[in-house]
């Protein structure tokens, strides 16, 4: 089974899978990140899900998000799954969760595709989930004329999907962009359900843990209350609000700066023992980012934690103080270095 390892790519670095027959790897692409907007209401705990749905119970044992966890991406988009919509190329990631292939269709025009593994539905998606594919509720968005979005949805609260993008050439390369998507993720889908590559992570590595279910409510009361309300978005992230205020968690690969400074404006600081980087960001919603590395190869290929603290300007407390506690808390809840 594959273990962690570093390239280099456009000036960032990401883990790539060792002993992978079809090549896929983990290298850096722009993946966005989601928050939530402190003093929301209350009500849901995720606009996407479904009330009358079970919580956390995915449609198919298959894609329950700890077997997903462990998944490689890349594996469920291997070369024969590809070559059924044209000539696959060398492959790539962002995240645990995410791969992508910049490739060629049949005709030899650029078809590119992005696959992403317990991608969080917007309710808008859950919404447009009225087709069927592979035996699962589907939907489709198309977003231009060469851009394409096909799902399925794999739990329904909170709603998960298998997605994957679409994207053509423009002009004299441009073709229609569902139908190759539907096609890959029919194979995707196929795969998954079998007995899919998983990575084989190192001493430390958080990529089983779930940031939902390793913070107690008394760690978010300092700064949220009694009450938070929580919104896990994909495999790897969680945020609470609540009080004008926000904290989040996540766990995700990057490079490891020599330096450690992840940010402009990181600093380094002690955690008791534990060193980490912390990075105040002033503005209408004043941000501490805090990151502590858990793992890191001899490329500087790593895996880190990510402690976010947040709160309106009028919300008057030390942002990165409770960062550090926040951290302080969790971090001997997570698998050992």
């Amino acid at each position: 089974m594959p273990r962690f390892r570093a390239t280099a790519l456009l000036a960032a670095a990401a883990l790539l899978m060792a002993g992978c027959a079809t090549g896929p790897g983990l290298a850096k692409t722009t993946y966005p990140r989601r928050t939530v907007q402190a003093g929301a209401d209350a009500g849901s705990t995720d606009p996407s899900a479904k009330p009358s749905a079970t919580p956390n119970k995915p449609v198919d044992p298959a894609f329950a998000a700890e077997r997903l966890r462990l998944i490689n991406p890349c594996a469920l988009i291997e070369k024969e799954v590809l070559q059924t919509v044209g000539t696959p190329s060398r492959y790539s990631s962002s995240s645990y969760t995410r791969c992508q292939n910049y490739m060629k269709d049949k005709a030899g025009k650029t078809l590119n595709l992005t696959l992403d593994i317990g991608y969080s539905l917007q309710s808008t998606e859950v919404k447009n989930s009225t087709k069927t594919l592979a035996d699962l509720k589907s939907g489709e968005t198309k977003l231009s004329a060469a851009l394409c979005n096909v799902w399925v949805v794999t739990q329904e609260s909170p709603a998960q999907a298998v997605r994957i993008q679409s994207s053509t050439g423009s002009g004299n390369d441009a073709v229609e962009p569902c139908e190759p998507g539907r096609k890959v993720l029919e194979g995707a889908v196929r795969k998954l359900k079998g007995n899919p590559q998983k990575y084989n992570p190192p001493k430390g590595s958080p990529v089983e843990v779930d940031p939902c279910t390793i913070v107690e409510k008394s760690t978010l009361a300092p700064v949220l209350g009694a009450s938070p309300r929580s919104l896990p978005y994909g495999l790897h992230q969680c945020s609470w609000s609540g009080q004008s205020a926000q904290m989040q968690l996540e766990f995700k690969t990057a490079r490891i700066p020599k330096d450690g400074k992840f940010d402009s404006k990181s600093v380094e600081v002690d955690l008791g023992g534990q060193k980490a980087y912390q990075a105040f960001k002033d503005g209408p919603f004043p941000t501490c980012e805090l990151v502590v590395v858990r793992t890191k190869d001899q490329s500087d290929a790593g895996e880190i934690a990510e402690f976010i603290v947040a709160g309106s300007k009028e919300k008057d407390f030390d942002r990165c103080q409770a960062a550090q506690t926040f951290a302080k808390t969790v971090l001997p809840t997570l698998p050992k270095p």
